[in-house]
């Protein structure tokens, strides 16, 4: 598993730009915007916004898409990306995350509408290595590939920006990525909006051949009930200064988030179909541990371990929300 705290690089140079002391206002009003379910333009209007969200939002989204993209690495160990795209790049975190995980990266594009994400982006990546020093930090709406570089991309990040687009929008945007990108992470808030959502545009996705890596084990209908939604956790600890700005009295807070791994069907592969997706936290007594899955045949159902299964229990115990139960685990 990776790392899951910001790079030193990184929260170095936020701590350095932040003074959370001035932007308790600021923080206020995006902490506000975001639960209305505002777009960024109006949650984040201005620079004072965008450095409460560096302060307060950065290390929650680079842990949920540094959880993200564990998923792939671990559904494609060998994948070495080259080229990345990063939508609606906000301040770079995703980016930061690509390149923390994947070191091969030479080539970073990010597309950001905001003028003041963009200029915190790139005062960010002057810290970073080389692949973000050099990042191609470009105005433009996520929807409109048209004036991205030339070429395909290795891998695409869509980070807490689809949630902005209208619904029919986000669908043509992935559906698009689909044929430009060999692998495409989406990571997206992880309420029950955003995973209707996510659900829609996955099968935008499925209609044009797309492979599901994660975290579905299966290409069918999404089998959870009304009521139910398919979304994960990461813990996140907070800085006196992270703490300070939201008001908090723990170190740590636990970032829910939804998700999709796609992969494009030029590449070659498949899915693994041995075993299921761990839908939640798991119940753990004395004699087993029960886990509820979304299985591969596209039903979700509980699978217990028992104790006396030494080896079995063992293995499983190390297993979480949002982990791949594999059927090598029971045995």
């Amino acid at each position: 598993m990776s790392d899951r705290r910001l790079p030193p690089a990184l929260a170095a140079a936020v701590a350095e730009r932040v003074r959370p002391e001035r932007l308790g206002e600021a923080a206020a009003r995006l902490s506000a915007g975001y639960r209305a379910n505002l777009p960024s333009r109006q949650a984040v209007p201005d620079a004072a916004g965008v450095a409460a969200y560096a302060a307060s939002r950065m290390p929650a989204t680079y842990a949920a898409v540094t959880a993200a993209f564990d998923r792939l690495a671990a559904a494609r160990p060998v994948f070495e990306p080259r080229t990345v795209l990063d939508l609606g790049a906000g301040p770079g975190t995703a980016s930061w995350a690509a390149v923390a995980l994947w070191p091969t990266i030479s080539s970073l594009t990010m597309v950001e509408a905001s003028a003041d994400f963009r200029a915190l982006a790139g005062d960010l990546a002057l810290g970073g290595p080389p692949a973000l020093r050099q990042a191609d930090i470009r105005r433009g709406d996520m929807v409109q590939l048209a004036g991205l570089p030339e070429g395909n991309f290795d891998l695409a990040v869509v980070a807490y920006a689809l949630t902005e687009l209208e619904l029919a929008a986000a669908e043509r945007l992935v559906v698009d990525l689909i044929a430009r990108v060999g692998r495409i992470v989406i990571v997206e808030p992880g309420t029950p909006r955003d995973h209707d959502r996510l659900m829609v545009v996955r099968g935008a996705a499925l209609a044009a051949g797309t492979r599901i890596l994660a975290p579905c084990p299966h290409a069918g209908p999404c089998p959870l009930p009304p009521g139910d939604w398919c979304h994960t956790s990461v813990r996140v600890e907070r800085s006196r200064a992270h703490m300070r700005l939201k008001g908090g009295t723990v170190p740590f807070e636990d970032e829910r988030y939804a998700y999709l791994v796609l992969e494009s069907p030029s590449l070659a592969g498949t899915e693994d179909e041995n075993g299921g997706r761990i839908l939640r936290p798991p119940r753990l007594s004395k004699h087993e541990i029960v886990f509820s899955v979304c299985r591969a045949d596209g039903t979700v159902g509980e699978v217990g371990i028992a104790s006396r299964n030494r080896a079995a229990y063992k293995a499983a115990g190390k297993l979480g929300w949002g982990d791949f139960l594999s059927n090598d685990d029971l045995n």
